[in-house]
């Protein structure tokens, strides 16, 4: 049962082929590997199609740069005959078998939707293995925990699973937002509908900050990711489920965003602060759910949503004086 395995590529000269032979090695052959040109300035446009003329199950497709969005979109409009789908950066490399495993546990249990599996964070200095305990989690479950915002493995990387196609099905990928993974992985569980399996295994060398990557600002803007949010409960209009989880979503994204905003000098993390204060307005108006299954940590939020300036200014105070010792 074919694979589509989606790769945006965009000026990763020294890693793409790396990336690729991690992919055409794997024991799982029948695979159809969508390479992605968006516009990439050096040679990764030759490399991919040197690799669609080496070997019939990649397809190399080029356009206009427009970021990884777009370019996982225009991969999306090409696997209608994959019945499971996955991605990966083309700055990362598989661990041999990955997919194998990951595929046979799809056919051999068709009640599962998603398989999701561990990765090993990669750094200049060290490698550092995050793998799971194997654990069958419903539908449900696997939303909470992902809402929760808390979890290493249930979490917005999008190339840590394997997805029937149906998951995916008429989803895309917005684009123009950094955070467009939070809110794609979310909706493809959201619309999936049968069980989450979590394998007990590392699939992936994620690369972390290596050279020329792009990384976030110090103190990025992310009303755009809200604004994502926001976008994705107005296309489920009459959904009150959706709506509690989105929201819990947004609002656990922002309580950790706001929290980290504290450690900086108070004139400027007051000054970012005030920036959000809108959309805590309307997150507090809406369903917020106990994901944490912690009853303090749920009150600790829910007085953010009541006092936002007053949790704001203890947490600065408290880190301010901490500092000092």
């Amino acid at each position: 049962m074919r694979l589509a395995v989606i790769v945006p590529v965009y000026k990763v000269e020294p890693y793409l082929r790396q990336c690729v032979d991690s992919i055409l090695s794997q024991s799982y052959q029948d695979m159809k590997v969508i390479l992605v040109d968006d516009g990439s300035p050096d040679s990764c446009g030759a490399i991919c199609d040197e690799y669609a003329e080496q070997d019939s199950r990649v397809l190399t497709l080029h356009k206009a740069n427009g970021g990884q969005s777009s370019a996982r979109n225009l991969a999306l409009q090409h696997i209608d005959d994959c019945p499971f789908v996955t991605f990966l950066d083309s700055d990362d490399w598989l661990v041999p078998e990955i997919y194998q495993q990951g595929v046979n546990y799809l056919v051999d249990h068709p009640e599962v939707s998603m398989v999701n599996y561990g990765y090993n964070l990669v750094t200049e200095e060290k490698t550092i293995p995050l793998i799971p305990e194997e654990e069958r989690l419903t539908r449900e479950e696997a939303l909470l925990r992902y809402v929760a915002t808390t979890s290493n493995i249930i979490n917005t990387m999008v190339w840590s699973r394997l997805y029937r196609r149906e998951a995916l099905q008429g989803l895309t990928f917005t684009e123009g937002c950094k955070w467009e993974d939070v809110v794609y992985a979310f909706e493809a569980l959201y619309q999936s509908r049968g069980a989450y399996h979590i394998l007990p295994l590392a699939g992936v060398n994620y690369r972390s900050k290596r050279p020329g990557a792009m990384t976030s600002e110090i103190l990025p803007d992310k009303r755009a990711l809200f604004l994502d949010i926001e976008m994705a409960i107005r296309r489920h209009p009459d959904d009150a489920s959706f709506l509690a989880l989105a929201n819990t979503l947004a609002t656990n994204c922002l309580w950790y965003y706001l929290k980290y905003l504290a450690t900086f000098s108070y004139p400027v993390a007051t000054r970012e602060m005030k920036l959000y204060l809108p959309i805590i307005k309307e997150l507090r108006s809406r369903p917020y759910l106990d994901a944490f299954h912690s009853a303090s940590k749920v009150r600790k939020v829910r007085l953010f949503l009541s006092y936002p300036r007053a949790f704001f200014a203890a947490r600065t105070f408290v880190r301010s004086l901490l500092s000092r010792k």
